[in-house]
């Protein structure tokens, strides 16, 4: 049981800083994130996007959850240039929480890696205001823990649904 609830600490660090956690399940006909890491390919299970302000700004909080052993988290903060309009190019930056990208794996619940991208770009390229999704593609190259270079390739998402916070 303990290990259960070790597993779902990533899925429940939202709430730490005052955020609904809302977790799409992924099917063929819905919502879609997928990209190749360490030249496999990764499929998030779940995904979540959400509007907040932070510090005064509008920000969005994309990621996306791969659930298995290891449970592989892709998680991202975006500085938005348009709360109304979401669509744009969003490039990493190293040492900023807007427009930072991370992606943590976990085994058995204990954290076995972490990458953080400093280098690449989120591009929105389609925002449906009336359905309130999202669409669009990324990569991202940074290093883990020990200095490693690591690459997140041939990323994309699709029909993510936005919430506000």
């Amino acid at each position: 049981m303990a290990v259960r609830r070790r597993a779902l600490l990533p899925l429940c660090l939202p709430f730490a800083f005052g955020l609904p956690l809302t977790l799409q399940r992924v099917s063929a006909e819905e919502a879609v994130m997928s990209a190749t890491f360490e030249g496999k390919p990764w499929t998030a299970s779940f995904t979540l996007a959400q509007t907040m302000q932070m510090g005064g700004k509008p920000m969005l909080n994309l990621s996306g959850t791969e659930q298995g052993s290891p449970t592989m988290t892709f998680n991202s903060m975006l500085e938005l240039k348009d709360p109304n309009d979401l669509a744009g190019s969003y490039p990493l930056k190293t040492g900023s929480s807007a427009n930072s990208a991370n992606f943590n794996i976990l085994d058995s619940g204990a954290m076995v890696g972490h990458v953080h991208f400093g280098g690449g770009e989120i591009v929105i390229d389609r925002y449906d205001a009336a359905g309130k999704t999202i669409s669009g593609y990324f990569s991202a190259s940074g290093k883990d823990e020990s200095g490693k270079p690591e690459q997140l390739t041939d990323g994309k998402f699709s029909g993510i649904p936005v919430t506000a916070q």
